[in-house]
């Protein structure tokens, strides 16, 4: 019943896609549509949409040249940050889509405020929000929320992701990635990019195709299930109904890996007493609890190791295992080092 249950839910990005991003487009296309510059003066320069509006918001701490955590094919997602501004300069554009709301982005000196249904690209060069934060400011903070599509490709991994993220009040979280590996699908949203980036006079028609073009190409990747997904997804998506309280604690389980997952706190999101979840838990599923939370981590490492994608750093942050724990465990399971199994399977896959 839980597998019958995932695959019949509907996936939430491809919804939006079809029933908010591509409408917008193909409605308003580069009208409501706008590029970050390096000062507010150049942003305001440019022919902003009707309803954003900008405001000016200084940095107040010191810039980071360290680089950051590796992520994504072993390499920095960004080259300077300034951590008490929840700022970076990244090393790749990202594109986004604000579905709900308005959402206020920090971006170097100056804060865009974007209402709902509104695309804006954040250029290479200039500094953006890391993420850490909810996208609020000001009055918004206090009653405002909003929901937000990305898109970015990041170098070296040859494909492109997507994720939504949520902010209200205090509180920000994002749902699963969803990474597209088609060659074709990152082709078109590079060429999208540049093209949106230059907005050169007379290539109106070539933006809008080939935005288009990339919206509904990815749209039927996400339907037809050929991408992979990592991170996170909201608990909203439970439903009780259908499932069983244990199906539940194994859905729970599956998409909050992350986390810290004992059987107290699983048990408090089932609605059930410890000792009465942890017997029916070994009952249904004829394994224990610790089995089975180990052998998902263990079975999501060994998915993203075969991609060759994510560094062994965020593999550990995305199964919540520490990373000599996560070595040990994997060994254990696996018989090989994660390292050593992901070489093997870069070898099979160029034979």
């Amino acid at each position: 019943m839980l597998d019958q249950f995932l695959k019949s839910h509907t996936e939430p990005i491809a919804s939006i896609l079809h029933s908010q991003v591509l409408p917008c487009w193909e409605r308003f296309a580069t009208e409501r549509f706008a590029v970050t510059k390096k000062t507010v003066q150049q942003f305001k320069k440019e022919q902003l949409p009707e309803l954003m509006r900008t405001s000016v918001k200084r940095r107040i701490g010191k810039k980071n040249s360290a680089r950051s955590r590796r992520v994504f094919n072993n390499t920095s997602s960004f080259i300077a940050a300034w951590p008490e501004d929840d700022q970076a300069v990244f090393r790749y554009p990202a594109l986004v889509f604000v579905c709900e709301g308005q959402a206020d982005f920090c971006v170097a000196d100056y804060i865009i405020h974007c209402p709902h249904w509104h695309f804006l690209l954040f250029a290479t060069d200039v500094p953006r929000p890391i993420g850490g934060r909810p996208h609020l400011e000001g009055n918004n903070t206090k009653n405002g929320s909003c929901k937000i599509l990305w898109f970015f490709a990041p170098p070296g991994t040859n494909s492109v992701t997507t994720y939504i993220c949520h902010c209200e009040g205090e509180k920000h979280w994002h749902d699963e990635y969803r990474v597209v590996h088609r060659p074709e699908v990152l082709s078109l949203f590079q060429l999208l990019i540049s093209e949106l980036e230059e907005m050169a006079p007379g290539h109106e028609k070539i933006i809008d195709l080939s935005v288009q073009t990339f919206l509904h190409l990815l749209l039927n990747e996400l339907q037809e299930g050929r991408f992979h997904k990592v991170g996170d997804i909201s608990t909203s998506s439970l439903q009780s109904n259908t499932m069983s309280q244990i199906e539940q604690a194994q859905h729970y389980i599956k998409t909050h890996l992350k986390h810290s997952l004992t059987t107290a706190t699983v048990a408090q999101q089932v609605h059930m007493s410890r000792s009465s979840f942890v017997q029916h838990f070994s009952r249904e599923t004829g394994e224990s609890f610790h089995n089975f939370v180990n052998k998902q981590r263990m079975e999501e490492a060994k998915r993203l190791l075969s991609g060759g994608y994510w560094s062994v750093t965020s593999i550990c942050n995305f199964t919540g295992l520490r990373p000599t724990a996560f070595r040990a465990q994997f060994k254990k399971y696996f018989g090989v080092t994660p390292s050593q199994f992901r070489q093997d399977a870069k070898n099979k896959q160029n034979r």
